[in-house]
């Protein structure tokens, strides 16, 4: 690049004004001269009080924006003096400054992963921006184990319903095979001792039978049923004797 002469506050406006002027009047992108208004807004800038700066460059012939991409193309000026063509040059920085945020951001997040396993914070530590990524992750991090545990509960509890349906379900099977099994041996039950087809139906005897089989044992069974004999064998009497 070649070495240009240092430039004051005082007529920078008119060096950049005439670069500028050159640039458009040739019809071409002049990345040379470009880097050169770049190098002499960083220069200004860096002399200019704070909060002066923009309202300075608001007074040359092109836009912030543009003021930008030309201090860009100064600060990477080892890669885009090579480059012919301007805005080639900006799309070159684009990416070069692409790949700087995306290599600081992995850079940051490593600074946070060391900060949060030793709680001292690492060299290259940015108070504030790296303050701010750290809380941000913590909060990150909280909310995901909130999320998970939400999860487990809400899985341990689905869990536990099915497993009561499934219990349920078994109950009721079970109750179904005992009273099938019940019926069944009822039903055999009145065959052998020979009950008439119209007792076979009769609710008593079921309820007598239910009632024998709440006894605790068959010496149990055998007195109710002799105690069964004689009421019923006293009830008849009665009723005969009504006739």
């Amino acid at each position: 690049m070649d070495d240009y002469p240092q430039v004051s506050i005082d007529n920078a406006s008119q060096e950049i004004k005439r670069l500028h002027e050159g640039i458009e009047a040739k019809m071409r992108t002049s990345v040379q001269d470009a880097i050169r208004i770049g190098e002499i807004l960083s220069s200004v800038k860096e002399k200019k009080e704070h909060g002066d700066f923009l309202p300075w460059v608001k007074t040359l012939p092109f836009t912030e924006r543009t003021a930008q991409r030309y201090i860009q193309v100064f600060q990477h000026r080892d890669k885009t003096d090579r480059v012919s063509d301007l805005q080639e040059a900006y799309k070159q920085v684009e990416t070069l400054e692409a790949q700087e945020k995306l290599s600081e951001g992995k850079k940051a997040r490593l600074r946070i992963i060391e900060f949060n396993k030793t709680g001292i914070r690492p060299d290259g530590w940015r108070r504030g921006t790296d303050d701010k990524l750290a809380q941000e992750e913590k909060e990150r991090d909280k909310s995901t184990a909130e999320l998970k545990e939400r999860i487990r509960l809400e899985t341990e509890k689905r869990s536990a319903k099915a497993s009561e349906r499934a219990h349920a379900f078994e109950d009721v099977n079970s109750l179904l095979s005992d009273l099938s099994t019940g019926i069944a041996k009822r039903q055999d039950f009145k065959e052998r001792i020979r009950v008439s087809h119209e007792g076979k139906d009769d609710p008593f005897v079921d309820a007598i039978m239910d009632y024998l089989e709440t006894l605790a044992d068959d010496n149990r069974r055998i007195e109710a049923c002799y105690n069964i004999i004689k009421v019923c064998k006293g009830i008849a009497n009665d009723l005969q004797a009504k006739k």
